[in-house]
């Protein structure tokens, strides 16, 4: 795992770049909807013709969609470096608790059959030293379709039927960081959000290995 204390971030052009003694990797941020996200990069590149995955994008798609071994562990020690350009707490007493976007409850069991990508991705970041991982801060209680499938205007109706839920008592007055492997417009990340914003959190940030949007 890369120690947190490898990293350090440099200035080139819009893109800070984050450093470890063994990986390079840029870093974009932003708003989305009322969240603030930091992201290891785009997933897609516009090429002429359509367009084209970037070396960010690739390494997901290994990792998500064809569950390399060596791409998730890539994609986790570059993944921590994002430690080194998450904002800075407003007091030396504070602390952050990192966790990840819930499964679908169908989907529940495999956080011990076969980990979740963005629960890998929680595990690395907190384990750089950004704070202690909670896989219990939200429960989905209902299925959806996957966003991906669903058209923009349905989104937000789409990830407000899956009944996330935060709990006051493990999220009431910490700062979050909320993980997730790919941002495709940032609605689930929203919804989630809000949820742990209300049931009292101080802080909520984004965290994502890709910024993405349909083909």
């Amino acid at each position: 795992m890369v120690e947190r204390n490898l990293a350090k971030v440099e200035v080139a052009g819009s893109n800070p770049v984050v450093r470890s003694d063994t990986i390079i990797a840029t870093h974009i941020s932003g708003v989305v909807g009322g969240t603030n996200f930091v992201a290891l990069g785009d997933y897609w590149r516009e090429v002429p013709g359509g367009l084209q995955r970037t070396e960010t994008g690739l390494l997901v798609y290994k990792a998500k969609d064809c569950s390399e071994p060596a791409a998730v562990s890539e994609l986790s020690q570059r993944f921590a470096l994002l430690a080194g350009v998450l904002p800075t707490l407003p007091d030396s007493g504070s602390s952050r608790l990192v966790t990840a976007v819930p499964l679908m409850p169908e989907n529940e069991h495999d956080y011990n059959t076969r980990p979740h990508l963005a629960q890998i991705l929680a595990k690395s970041l907190a384990a750089s030293g950004v704070g202690d991982y909670r896989c219990d801060l939200v429960v989905r209680t209902n299925p959806t379709v996957r966003m991906r499938h669903v058209a923009v205007q349905q989104r937000a109706e789409v990830a407000a039927a899956a009944g996330y839920q935060a709990f006051d008592s493990l999220v009431a007055g910490n700062h979050i960081v909320l993980v997730d492997d790919v941002m495709l417009t940032g609605t689930t990340l929203n919804v989630v959000s809000d949820c742990l914003r209300d049931a009292g959190a101080a802080s909520v940030i984004a965290a994502v290995a890709a910024r993405t949007r349909q083909r």
